[in-house]
């Protein structure tokens, strides 16, 4: 996104600093792969010597194991909703959007592509799912740009290629979309869509799962499936008007009487 922001709309701007940014990134990822070049497999027995990655003897090199694509050296992205935005005055659901944002994501294919081909390591451009960083970034921005619609206001950057979440889509034109961003995105990439309880209707998430098995890549559902250890509501259970956590059939508000689940990206919590 801070791309779009400098370059104001003006797509010579946009992809002059798209390559001295994709530069510098290259010269990064190289000295990290430069910094595991005489790394002693002692280091990680488990790893190294034990086969979790390899079977090296004692004391030996994991230089052998860097290149010739053995390993992968990522080049991640975020914010292509937001970038798209800038550029484009429109998200890149919108047909004028999308194809920008596609344009966009071959340039970093090629990159990362060109790249392996110079050095013979395996690098790939992956769908970041940021965690914290999507945070930062824009509250970096924001503090040095101040507050822009719809970009620095909203106190975060869409992950990766993702679907802004305040974007009104259902699960399958989401996952039909996004599927082509993940063609792009060899090294990495998830999309997620999230449903309400499904206990009563297994048919129907039994569709959304045929449909991820057909359609796209790699993707997930996040469900709510709340348990009040009070009255043995299953479902969900909701953050009321003082925000608590109360259960909607007995108002049960002691955390220490109900189980709580929620799935942000990867984690459980």
């Amino acid at each position: 996104p801070q791309i779009g922001i400098l370059a104001k709309g003006d797509e010579e701007v946009f992809w002059k600093l798209l390559d001295e940014r994709l530069t510098i990134c290259f010269e990064a990822l190289m000295c990290r792969h430069k910094a595991l070049e005489g790394t002693l497999s002692d280091v990680s027995p488990i790893h190294w010597q034990y086969g979790a990655i390899a079977r090296l003897p004692k004391g030996a090199k994991i230089d052998p194991l860097l290149h010739d694509g053995y390993s992968t050296i990522s080049l991640g992205y975020i914010g292509i909703y937001e970038m798209t935005k800038l550029m484009k005055g429109v998200s890149h659901t919108d047909p004028a959007g999308e194809e920008f944002a596609l344009r966009v994501m071959n340039r970093m294919k090629e990159a990362v592509e060109c790249w392996k081909e110079e050095t013979g390591l395996g690098f790939g451009l992956y769908g970041t799912p940021a965690e914290s960083l999507c945070y930062r970034f824009a509250r970096i921005d924001r503090e040095r740009f101040g507050l822009i619609e719809d970009v620095t206001d909203k106190g975060y950057y869409t992950n990766s290629y993702h679907v802004d979440v305040r974007e009104k889509i259902d699960a399958f034109s989401k996952f039909t979309f996004e599927s082509q961003f993940q063609k792009i995105s060899s090294g990495g990439a998830i999309s997620y869509v999230e449903v309400p309880n499904m206990a009563k209707n297994l048919e129907a998430m039994e569709e959304v799962v045929k449909f991820i098995y057909d359609n796209i890549q790699y993707a997930e559902f996040n469900t709510k499936s709340d348990y009040c250890q009070e009255c043995g509501f299953d479902g969900e259970i909701i953050i009321n008007d003082d925000m608590e956590w109360e259960c909607p059939q007995c108002h049960n508000k002691d955390k220490d009487k109900m189980n709580v689940t929620r799935r942000t990206c990867g984690y459980l919590g």
